[in-house]
């Protein structure tokens, strides 16, 4: 009985922290911005783009009709902010990526925990060039 309730205590712990994080990086406003999805996925060309955090946490996917996605993961995917392609691996038969499907990243399997519907990803800030010594 004691086990029961420290695994009811801790799990209220582990969801404040994974919403804490889903805050730092996650989906932006847009149409429909944090409902569950999933991605249709028929061919090659129907993902049109990514763009990956730069934590590894999460990828913002586009589809062929310009719809934007957030993906999350079950763990980091430390490969994908350095990709510049992706595979996807989906249940046979499956004409969409949905929740439980893998992303390959260079030879990084990431597994996904979580589809909803996004804004395009935020602008990443430039790093700012040094100025050259005048002479």
């Amino acid at each position: 009985m004691f086990r029961k309730t420290v695994i009811a205590c801790a799990l209220p712990l582990m969801f404040a922290a994974t919403a804490a994080s889903a805050q730092q990086s996650g989906p932006t406003p847009g149409p429909k911005s944090g409902e569950q999805a999933s991605i249709p996925f028929f061919t090659r060309s129907d993902i049109r783009t990514f763009d990956a955090t730069d934590s590894g946490d999460g990828v913002y996917i586009q589809d062929a009709r310009r719809n934007w996605y957030y993906v999350s993961f079950f763990g980091r995917c430390n490969n994908l902010p350095f990709a510049i392609g992706v595979g996807f691996k989906t249940f046979p038969g499956a004409s969409q990526i949905d929740r439980g499907d893998t992303i390959f990243a260079g030879r990084e399997r990431c597994q996904i925990a979580n589809i909803v519907h996004s804004g395009p990803p935020p602008v990443k800030a430039k790093k700012a060039k040094k100025a050259k010594p005048a002479a």
